[in-house]
């Protein structure tokens, strides 16, 4: 598992994380999801963003918690539209937590609106694309290799 550390770390007046820009984001679950075939997204009840992406491109599913959840299937229209426009009006990412899996198994979750990272069961194709994003990407620290 690959995990993401950050030279900084901030939060806007609402306490949600931001950062200065999030191309690295963009790139980061564009390549993550390549070999996903579905999505989960979990948002708070005043997301109003997210949850329309969710309402659009996923099913409301039964949640044990406050948070909203949605499933769907990742096509290139969602990934585009989730990666498009994934800044909401406050400067921050509009996805409190987006997962993708390949059949039962997760593959990659972005949490904390991307301030945690998590990307499953990688070899070295993946790691040489964290150090090509990290290296482009000043506000990347850097990444742990962890086992699964």
């Amino acid at each position: 598992m690959l995990t993401l550390e950050f030279e900084e770390h901030r939060t806007n007046e609402q306490g949600k994380e931001q950062f200065e820009e999030y191309d690295w984001w963009k790139e980061l679950v564009r390549k993550a999801a390549e070999k996903a075939d579905s999505f989960q997204l979990r948002c708070w009840e005043d997301e109003k963003e997210g949850i329309a992406f969710g309402e659009k491109f996923g099913t409301k599913q039964k949640s044990s918690t406050k948070e909203l959840v949605f499933t769907g299937t990742v096509t290139e229209q969602m990934m585009d539209e989730l990666t498009e426009n994934c800044v909401g009006s406050d400067g921050c990412l509009k996805y409190f937590t987006i997962a993708f899996y390949t059949g039962n198994q997760l593959v990659f979750e972005s949490a904390h609106y991307g301030y945690e990272i998590y990307w499953l069961h990688t070899g070295f194709a993946e790691m040489g694309f964290m150090m090509t994003l990290a290296k482009n990407h000043p506000l990347i620290k850097g990444f742990h290799n962890q086992k699964d």
